[in-house]
């Protein structure tokens, strides 16, 4: 019994450090490549956290809080040529605005699940796991992100205005 009370001990702190570092916000966002529905959107989500499974478990959170604040930026290399997308959400103050709606959508098992997929499972690709100083790690992972739903989403919520509703 102990041994079960010290493991969930173990594991809440290790979840609350998860969310703490999520809150942060610390990634990169691109386009990536490969197939995607339309309406949807493939990104490369490169999450930066002192645990490789931390940061691969984060990787939807973060695909979808850049494809609604940051925007995606675009990939060019080689003969790899994607374009970047603009943020869905463009009012610079809408995540503090609408504080308590994100903290909802954003909490493990939240709303933000309904608009992702993970490639692979959320394995990393070989190379995308990185230690970046002495006690960190970037890990990058391929979401599918539903863009169009989350539009839909964000709408409906009154975040964003329609399209087509005039400025």
């Amino acid at each position: 019994m102990a041994l079960c009370v010290c493991l969930n001990t173990v594991g809440f702190a290790q979840k609350r450090k998860a969310d703490k570092e999520t809150a942060q916000w610390r990634y990169e966002i691109e386009a990536a490549e490969g197939q995607a529905v339309q309406g949807n959107t493939l990104v490369k989500v490169y999450t930066y956290s002192k645990d490789k499974n931390t940061a691969m478990a984060q990787a939807g959170k973060n695909a979808v809080h850049g494809i609604l604040f940051k925007g995606v930026a675009p990939k060019n290399e080689a003969n790899v040529r994607i374009p970047g997308q603009k943020p869905i959400v463009t009012d610079i103050d809408a995540e503090e605005t609408y504080k308590e709606y994100f903290t909802e959508f954003f909490k493990d098992g939240g709303k933000f699940q309904k608009y992702i997929q993970l490639v692979n499972n959320g394995i990393p690709d070989a190379g995308d796991i990185v230690k970046v100083g002495k006690k960190e790690y970037k890990v990058g992972v391929k979401v599918l992100v539903a863009k169009d739903a989350l539009r839909k989403e964000m709408e409906a919520a009154g975040i964003i205005k329609q399209l087509g509703s005039g400025f």
